[in-house]
């Protein structure tokens, strides 16, 4: 050959495969007016590569001495749409290819291998044969094939139809018959990877019936239509989708869509015909090379829009579907709404459209931010920003209200206390927008966002050691599973309020549940005694209360309050060791009541950031629709 074939190969083929070969084969033959190609593959076992022997063999026009001036010399195209380097494929995978081709009383015999010297005297027949080129691959160059699918007939199929179905349809509508015949013998079977001796043809009946639609956009190519042929129908299984380039008679993936917008159980085939397209194919006919002057991204646009057109017609369930997920998302996600895809073809794909609509969210967030000066327009969007991250903070809500539902009798009291407040966490304030994730006290009131813990797991157990009940039972930890969130450090001189949380498995033992009650006071006195810069103590004793338990604190002065559960208040005085009164309003809840009214509290809000969300969508869209018209 006329240059150096192994760096031909890599320069030409990056990315090469064995279906490659039989792509050449075959496109040679359709290319040489063949309207029969055999392809035999004959292997003694999958793993004895070294047995692999295909031969291809059609009834085209033969290696003539034009073709084979061509095919001597690399690089010497036939015209625009023929690359002239196909052939380097077939020594990527084989050391040596023995043609052998008839036509009329003119027959022609070579080796084609890395050593080839282009030398292949054609010779006269005494009688005329019919046409027959065979191409006859042997001494296999790999270690091993990589898969089975790359020898079996049946796997091969759909390809070779997918790869020539330009080619194919073309010779369908002009009523011209054509047989690609696929036969597997081996001796060596394996029913488990379904290989075994087999043989499939490819007919027009093969062909997946096409429809066209033409579309035509000035603002690509004020002279060339775009022709979309398009074949959709329900199938058993998967099923299966194409979305391609028609080139040259050949098929190059359009990565317009990702397979998952297609619905399963359909084949969905989408091929794109164009004077745009024609001869614009890389070296390996693995990419669209497009012509100066066409931008990628309006050309898919335009493409995406009248594909999604055709989907939403043909398959109803899409559009039943994708509003089922943009409901889940406005309700899941309003921080998020405005963000999201609003031209999605197919079915959408619930985690590549979350994390489009998340980076787009980070995107502006990050270029607000990043503002030393806020315009008007800059200012209006901070707040819209601010808002969509206050509902993001809500939604976390939703999901701690959620845990604390799930929690049952056999939950350790110490989860729920860590549920509510991370045991031994120091938070501050000027960490408050991320830290006010870890503070759940909001549960109990929202006044409590604000509050802190900020004792070392050392210092905790002091003050809990310290007020500690001598008659208590104590948990797994050894001491009192308590809870206790602080407004500032009160290790510090400035006066702090302390919420204090006593929680007691559900229970109907009246004399437990207002053992609990009653310990409130002896509590709070020793709190007060302990950190004596402490200016009020909010007690929460968290206990089941029955009717009877209700009744009792009825008696006992306890007052009611409005709430989705049973919530009892009454404020206690605690004296302070140097005479003050220390004001400790003490509540005795019940488990219910926190879940219910902080989801109830958390929904309102939600509600109301939810609307403004879906609103400020919705004003974006038709801004968006009007600048378009």
């Amino acid at each position: 050959m006329d240059i150096e074939t192994s760096g031909a190969i890599r320069l030409f083929f990056p990315n090469p495969s064995l279906t490659l070969v039989y792509f050449e084969a075959v496109a040679n033959a359709l290319d040489a007016g063949a309207t029969e190609v055999s392809i035999d593959i004959d292997v003694h076992a999958f793993d004895k590569p070294d047995t692999l022997k295909i031969t291809v063999s059609d009834n085209g026009d033969g290696f003539t001495d034009e073709n084979f001036e061509r095919f001597r010399k690399l690089l010497r195209p036939r015209d625009k749409f023929h690359k002239g380097i196909g052939r380097l494929v077939f020594l990527n995978y084989f050391n040596r290819v023995e043609v052998t081709s008839t036509w009329g009383r003119c027959h022609r015999h070579f080796i084609f291998k890395d050593s080839f010297d282009g030398n292949a005297p054609l010779e006269t027949l005494a009688a005329e044969q019919p046409a027959k080129t065979t191409l006859e691959f042997t001494g296999f160059a790999k270690d091993r094939v990589k898969s089975y699918d790359d020898l079996k007939p049946d796997a091969l199929k759909p390809l070779l139809i997918e790869q020539f179905l330009p080619t194919l349809d073309a010779r369908k509508r002009d009523g011209k018959a054509f047989k690609i015949s696929i036969n597997l013998k081996t001796n060596e079977s394996n029913a488990q990877k379904e290989f075994f001796p087999h043989e499939t043809t490819i007919t027009a009946d093969d062909l997946p019936s096409m429809t066209k639609v033409t579309i035509q956009d000035d603002t690509l190519d004020a002279i060339s239509n775009i022709d979309m042929y398009y074949h959709i129908e329900p199938v058993t299984g998967k099923g299966r989708s194409l979305t391609a380039f028609s080139i040259d008679g050949r098929t190059i993936p359009a990565n317009l869509i990702p397979p998952s917008s297609f619905p399963a159980g359909y084949l969905c085939v989408f091929l794109f015909e164009s004077e745009i397209f024609h001869s614009n194919a890389d070296s390996s006919r693995q990419k669209l090379v497009l012509p100066e002057g066409i931008q990628e991204a309006r050309l898919y646009r335009v493409m995406r829009k009248e594909l999604g057109k055709v989907l939403a017609e043909q398959i109803p369930l899409i559009t039943e579907r994708n509003a089922k997920v943009r409901a889940k998302f406005e309700e899941q996600f309003p921080h998020l709404l405005g963000y999201f895809e609003t031209d999605t073809v197919g079915l959408i794909d619930r985690d590549d459209a979350l994390t489009i609509a998340q980076q787009r969210f980070f995107r502006v967030q990050k270029d607000i931010l990043q503002c030393e000066h806020l315009s008007e327009s800059a200012y209006e969007k901070s707040l819209e920003l601010s808002s969509r991250t206050l509902t993001e903070y809500i939604l976390y809500r939703e999901k701690i209200i959620g845990r604390m539902k799930e929690m049952t009798a056999d939950n350790a009291e110490s989860e729920i206390h860590n549920l509510i407040v991370p045991r031994f966490k120091e938070f501050s304030q000027d960490a408050m927008p991320s830290e006010i994730y870890q503070n759940n006290a909001w549960l109990l009131d929202d006044k409590f966002m604000v509050f802190r813990t900020i004792l070392s797991e050392k210092s905790m157990d002091t003050v809990i050691n310290a007020i500690r009940l001598d008659e208590e039972k104590i948990g797994d930890t050894g001491r009192p599973d308590i809870a206790m969130i602080f407004s500032a450090d009160p290790n510090d001189d400035v006066p702090v309020d302390v919420v204090v949380v006593e929680i007691k498995k559900k229970t109907d033992e009246e004399k437990d549940n207002f053992y609990a009650v009653n310990q409130l006071l002896d509590r709070a006195g020793k709190l007060v005694a302990h950190c004596q810069n402490i200016q009020r103590v909010w007690y929460y004793a968290i206990v089941d209360i029955n009717d009877t338990a209700a009744f009792r604190l009825r008696q006992m002065k306890w007052t009611p309050l409005f709430s989705k559960g049973r919530v009892f208040y009454q404020e206690f005085e605690t004296p302070h060791p140097d005479g003050r009164i220390i004001p400790t309003p003490s509540f005795v809840v019940s488990f219910d009541a926190i879940v219910a009214d902080a989801e109830c509290r958390n929904h309102t809000f939600l509600e109301i950031l939810r609307a403004g969300m879906k609103q400020y969508a919705e004003d974006q869209s038709r801004s968006r629709s009007s600048a378009d018209d």
